[in-house]
């Protein structure tokens, strides 16, 4: 399969007396900056003897890439007289890698001898796919030990291995490799030379010398795994006793387990039983083949993206599902897998929507999951947004908000598809959504036209304010929006006439929010007797707020409504006498006769 990579030759010009530098590079995503770092972080000393090969690092998740740095004379000289040493640098997608999977060998040998582009485009090779028999047949008894040694999570040296080639060392490296879950490789620093003098990463390497804090075993000797290092030790003797029948049932194996790994105890310890264990895995993760999609899309190699969906569909309803969702969803965002392509076929950019939508944001779309892809893709494409309303949803915010971005005819399915409750509930909803409230006014204004709907709307309306304070807030500055969206809430309700029990019911339930434009609602919709109770209730309800209670109210307005029979008169005390006057409540009020000495 096709891989394309980004390149960069690292070195001095001829005749130089400066430092040396990135010399060209292809115009990717890595540039110049990026390629410096990583042959200043894994291949800045120059070895004695050229060619060698350092194998490493870059990125990480949907970014991951191997990094092969191959060091060799370039035939020319500095300004002082030496010869300059030049660094072919290859950054290689992981996930396409992954797709073979391909050997380090196989990835060196197919860019050898391959000529940089002048116009800075990448290069694209064919390596070979690993060769699980090829492989089995280079392991010995030091491949074997370096294999267990790495489940220490230790380092391991190999010393007097200078006669051997330079393939014959990388091929080492790759067969030592191979005994370990193919994802590793994300993580793993390996070298064909190490200095002993400069601090340096690799986890695997070769060098003329024994290093300190490091596994030193003997190139082609036997190794000594200690016992104290059980997993290890465990591992290196079920290795040395499968050797006689042959290990590329096991190597083919590790190949298979792509997802990306770290280093650590836990992970290592994980080898063996996957070793020991006669079941067989997914040929890629799900986390691969997103990569896998995104690096065809950008690298214009949209003919491989049916085969990386073929896998995937194989792959979304199985355990294998689930794994971590944030890491999907960074990956698909990271590398804009739901943004449109020009280079697919209609058919086939809907089936990589509904897919990525199933494995990163299923089963079912949530609230969060949404605004993520609204963030991520804006404007949202209208086979994205078909693909979203085919998806079952968490929330009936989310079929609102889908709804909303819908066509009248496309939108119909969506909203029959909520209960008239699951309308309410998502109007409710804090924080209050623009969109959402107003197509559920709108919604239920709809279905109470039919008859039969009505009794229910009813019911689902009944004493829920909520609906109407997010109405409120929705058009704080609009009152005659409020007006509206009231009125319709209370027709959906009560009907489009409101009697004096209807009133009351509805003045109670909504005391709480009571305003302007819900009060004009009521008022319009009040018969003549529940006209005359509004006022009341509101009179009342003014009372309230300035503090003076319905008691204290109703006691003074007795009195005032009872006269009195006779009394004294009260001529001159405040006027004219009123036939009228109520003398109880005046008295009450400190209106007292006193008669003057």
């Amino acid at each position: 399969m096709p891989i394309t990579v980004e390149w960069a030759l690292w070195g001095m010009s001829p005749g130089s007396k400066g430092l040396p530098e990135v010399l060209s590079c292809s115009q990717g995503r890595i540039g110049a900056s990026g390629f410096s770092k990583l042959v200043e972080r894994y291949a800045m000393t120059t070895p004695r003897e050229l060619p060698q090969v350092t194998i490493a690092r870059a990125g990480a998740d949907g970014d991951a890439h191997l990094f092969l740095a191959v060091q060799e004379w370039s035939g020319t000289f500095d300004g002082l007289g030496r010869r300059i040493a030049v660094t072919r640098c290859f950054c290689v997608p992981y996930a396409q890698a992954a797709l073979g999977p391909v050997s380090y060998e196989g990835l060196y040998q197919a860019l050898e001898n391959k000529r940089l582009p002048p116009d800075g485009a990448p290069l694209v090779v064919t390596p070979p796919a690993l060769d699980a028999e090829a492989t089995a047949e280079a392991v010995d008894q030091t491949v074997t030990g370096a294999a267990a040694l790495l489940l220490t999570d230790g380092r391991v040296c190999v010393v007097e291995g200078g006669r051997a080639s330079l393939l014959d060392r990388l091929r080492f490296l790759d067969t030592v490799v191979a005994l370990l879950p193919y994802g590793f490789r994300t993580k793993l620093i390996a070298s064909t030379w190490a200095p002993l003098t400069a601090t340096h990463r690799s986890r695997l390497f070769f060098a003329d010398h024994p290093s300190e804090d490091v596994f030193n075993i003997t190139w082609r000797q036997e190794v000594n795994v200690p016992a104290s290092h059980a997993v290890a030790h465990r591992y290196h003797e079920m290795l040395t006793s499968r050797m006689e029948d042959g290990l590329a049932g096991l190597i083919r194996r590790f190949a298979r387990e792509t997802e990306q790994r770290k280093f650590s105890t836990e992970t290592l310890a994980a080898v063996l039983p996957i070793a020991e264990s006669g079941g067989e895995s997914s040929h890629m993760s799900i986390d691969d083949l997103l990569i896998a999609c995104a690096d065809s899309l950008e690298y214009g190699q949209a003919g491989l993206i049916p085969g990386h969906l073929a896998r995937l569909d194989a792959l979304r309803d199985s355990a294998a599902v689930n794994g971590s969702a944030r890491r999907r969803r960074n990956i698909v965002s990271d590398r804009r897998l739901l943004s449109p392509s020009p280079a697919l076929v209609p058919a086939v950019q809907e089936h990589l929507y509904d897919l990525v939508l199933s494995v990163a944001y299923g089963p079912r779309l949530t609230v969060d999951g949404l605004d993520q892809i609204l963030e991520d893709v804006d404007p949202i494409p209208a086979r994205l947004l078909t693909a979203l309303s085919r998806m079952p949803a968490a929330d009936p915010t989310v079929t609102l908000r889908i709804a909303d971005r819908l066509d009248p005819h496309r939108s119909a399915p969506a909203l029959a598809s909520l209960s008239v409750e699951k309308l309410v509930e998502a109007g409710e909803r804090e924080p209050i959504d623009t969109s959402v409230v107003r197509l559920v006014c709108s919604e239920l204004a709809a279905r109470w036209a039919d008859p039969f709907q009505r009794a229910g709307i009813g019911a689902a309306l009944r004493g829920r304010a909520r609906l109407m304070t997010a109405v409120e807030r929705l058009d704080g500055t609009d009152a005659d929006s409020q007006f509206e969206r009231c009125l319709v809430l209370l027709v959906a309700d009560y009907g489009p006439s409101l009697d004096s029990d209807e009133l009351r019911e509805a003045f109670t339930s909504h005391a709480e929010v009571l305003s302007v434009p819900l009060l004009a609602a009521l008022a319009l919709l009040c018969d003549a007797p529940a006209h005359r109770l509004l006022t009341q209730l509101v009179f009342r309800k003014l009372l309230d707020q300035g503090g003076i209670t319905a008691k204290t109210f109703e006691k003074f307005q007795a009195e005032h409504d009872t006269p009195e029979p006779s009394g004294p008169s009260w001529t001159g005390v405040s006027g004219p006498e009123k036939p009228d006057a109520d003398f109880s409540l005046l008295r009450r009020l400190g209106f007292t006769y006193r008669k003057r000495a």
